[in-house]
């Protein structure tokens, strides 16, 4: 019986010992060579989302004890666009990234939201990974922000991780590289079609390959349309040396597309979507292929990290709830009985939030959904978390180049309902019209409620843009949301519009940095009442404006009927003058004798009658020069009786000329008649 229990004791001992050591010790036959580069992309602050970055950490170290090496990197738009995340001015992120262990980064257009000199000072010398951009660049001393491209060595095998950031970035996020006297000192290698980032890239490739990589990995945040010359398309196809592009911004993975590049080679090109919805992981076997897969779905979480994620959470909500600005006013949504009204009339609020959307676009319009604001702000301090609740949805806002025909199309479905709430009714800036209340709305909408037409008389009237009438054949620039630009919430008229820049910031983002930048920190009384945007015409204003307009189509008809007989009377004048110019005059001359007096009488044929034509002759003994006008006749005939010599030759011509329009117009000259006295 003690022998058994000894063998039992060494048994478990041993097992005991086995348990303690590492996976290394009895399996490193089964850890390859293969380098396994983890990637995310737009996270927008969600770190705590979907997969989550704890998730992604325990995906990593399963990763890693079949792989001997590992890297991570984010493609881009990590830093901000949810509520901690902006209140915190990024820094959340940064430090969920760290405790990650990410090691490379490219920075994305929304990565600047908080301002150019934030990033690049403040978060940059945060991030214990290392921010790579090629073409980011400081004007005046032409270098690149960012270490262009960053080479990690894994055993034998060197990889250049290259960095690519949209040229569109300045343009998309203006405010956050504007310097106070309103110059920029940044440049994302914007023009030439794209061929200046081409340039740009091929460089960066070319000097990591002199500088011994093995292979050259592009991570950009580029526009995510296709084959578009800012595209991750665009940019393989006119370079050469890249073996893969992990592309950011595309918000649609990527699983893993070849696509060729200047010479023919091949290029994976992939892409984990946005929101931690996916990670992705592209393993290199050196010397022999490179591939891609994405993560769905997985379940894990790394403990450390999620423990160390939730004590970040912990350390800047107090930043939700700081004060960073005042209002002097109360910011409505609904009525002093707390009814919803901004679905169906004009609010302060709904005025305030309009003109932050155009101030972070630049755009001539703005319109904001009644759904899009779902709070209020009350006067006094305003805190981060007063701007998520009164716009909780965490939107991106675009903007869209668009058709004054398609705004009053958008305007006539925001009424369609009137004055009945409607969560589609339209907070607007930078444009004001009016609603006829008595006219039935002829709105059309398919099964899903959205937009297919107006049958009729339209119910928006006197539709003003900065002061003047909407133009229906001009262009303009729109300011919303994406899924409302894009037609997901019915306005389905400005789908299939062609320029546009999209994401350019989030809904709450664009209010808060309205209020903190452009107010000074300070909401002012201007807001305490709506201004007067949109105005409700009800039936007892209605034959008063309906005379109005009377009175202003009776003025412009007069105007329009002096405008048609000045045109009439210009154009009879142009017909004249047309004619008098067409005329062709022959003329010829006869010598008369009586007794010793000589005379020339000279005569001219018209190709074409011209009524009130007058004729002038001139006179000459040279053929071909000192011609003098000796007469002016409306006749077609002229006798010459005085200043004839006998022996000499006179040259006589002649041209026709009218008053029209209070100028002479001119007949060409006939041909030269002469006659020698004899």
């Amino acid at each position: 019986m003690r022998k058994k229990k000894a063998i039992l004791s060494i048994l478990l001992a041993l097992c005991l010992a086995a348990a303690m050591m590492p996976m290394s010790a009895y399996a490193a036959e089964d850890v390859s060579n293969d380098i396994v580069v983890i990637y995310t992309g737009d996270m927008h602050g969600a770190v705590d989302s979907n997969i989550t970055l704890a998730g992604l950490k325990a995906y990593a170290n399963e990763r890693q004890a079949k792989s001997r090496y590992l890297e991570i990197v984010d493609a881009g738009d990590a830093l901000s666009g949810n509520a901690i995340a902006n209140a915190s001015g990024g820094k959340f992120v940064v430090e969920a990234m760290n405790e990650v262990g990410y090691g490379i980064a490219v920075p994305g257009v929304h990565d600047f939201d908080f301002g150019v000199t934030t990033l690049t000072d403040e978060l940059a010398s945060l991030a214990k990974f290392q921010y790579v951009s090629c073409n980011f660049a400081n004007i005046e001393t032409g270098k690149t922000v960012f270490k262009p491209y960053e080479i990690v060595t894994y055993g034998k095998t060197k990889i250049a991780y290259v960095g690519i950031s949209d040229p569109m970035t300045i343009s998309k996020s203006i405010a956050s590289f504007t310097e106070g006297n309103g110059t920029c000192k940044h440049t994302f290698r914007l023009g030439s079609n794209g061929k200046y980032l081409y340039s740009i890239v091929q460089n960066a490739v070319d000097m990591a390959k002199e500088d011994g990589a093995d292979y050259v990995i592009a991570i950009g945040h580029l526009d995510s349309n296709g084959d578009r010359a800012y595209s991750p398309k665009g940019v393989i196809s006119n370079t050469t040396g890249i073996n893969a592009f992990i592309a950011g911004n595309a918000h649609s993975p990527i699983v893993g597309q070849r696509v060729k590049d200047k010479k023919g080679n091949t290029v994976l090109l992939t892409s984990a979507g946005s929101g931690l919805r996916n990670i992705g992981a592209l393993t290199i076997t050196p010397g022999k292929n490179i591939s891609s897969q994405l993560i769905s779905n997985y379940g894990y979480r790394y403990i450390k990290t999620n423990d160390a994620i939730e004590s970040l959470m912990q350390k800047y909500s107090y930043d939700l709830k700081k004060s960073f600005a005042v209002s002097e006013v109360k910011l409505k949504s609904a009525d002093s009985s707390g009814v919803r009204i901004v679905g169906r009339s004009e609010t302060n609020l709904g005025d305030l939030c309009a003109d932050a959307y155009r101030a972070a676009t630049g755009a001539d319009i703005a319109f904001v959904e009644a759904s899009e604001i779902q709070g209020e702000i009350v006067a006094g301090d305003i805190s981060y978390n007063d701007i998520v609740k009164a716009m909780p949805s965490n939107g991106d806002v675009s903007m869209f180049a668009v058709s004054g025909g398609e705004i009053l199309d958008a305007l006539e479905m925001a009424a369609r309902l009137f004055p009945v709430n409607n969560e589609g009714f339209l907070q607007v800036s930078g444009i004001t019209f009016d609603i006829q209340e008595t006219v039935k709305s002829s709105v059309t909408v398919d099964e899903k409620g959205n937009f297919t037409g107006v049958k009729r008389e339209y119910r928006v009237t006197n539709v003003m843009v900065g002061g003047k009438e909407l133009d229906l054949m001009g262009d303009y620039t729109v300011a919303a949301t994406e899924a409302f630009l894009t037609g997901k919430t019915g306005y389905t008229m400005f789908e299939e519009v062609g320029k546009k820049i999209s994401n350019i910031t989030t809904d709450n983002q664009a209010l808060y940095q309205y209020i903190a930048k452009e107010l000074k920190g300070k909401v002012p009384a201007v807001y305490s009442e709506q201004a007067g945007r949109i105005d409700y015409i009800k039936l007892a204003r209605q034959s008063k404006i309906d005379a109005e307009i009377e009175a202003g189509v009776a003025a412009r008809m007069e105007n329009y009927s002096e405008e048609m007989a000045a045109l009439r009377e210009e154009i009879a004048i142009q017909k004249e003058i047309i004619a008098v110019k067409s005329v062709q005059i022959k003329a010829s001359s006869a010598l008369q004798r009586s007794g010793s007096k000589r005379k020339v009488k000279l005569s001219w044929r018209l190709s074409e009658k011209v009524d009130g034509l007058k004729y002038q002759i001139y006179k000459s003994q040279k053929r071909n020069s000192g011609y003098k006008k000796c007469f002016t006749t409306s006749k077609q005939t002229f006798t010459n009786t005085s200043g004839l010599k006998k022996g000499k030759t006179y040259y006589y011509k002649v041209r026709g000329y009218k008053y029209l329009g209070g100028k002479y117009y001119y007949t060409a000259w006939s041909n030269v008649s002469y006659r020698k006295i004899s």
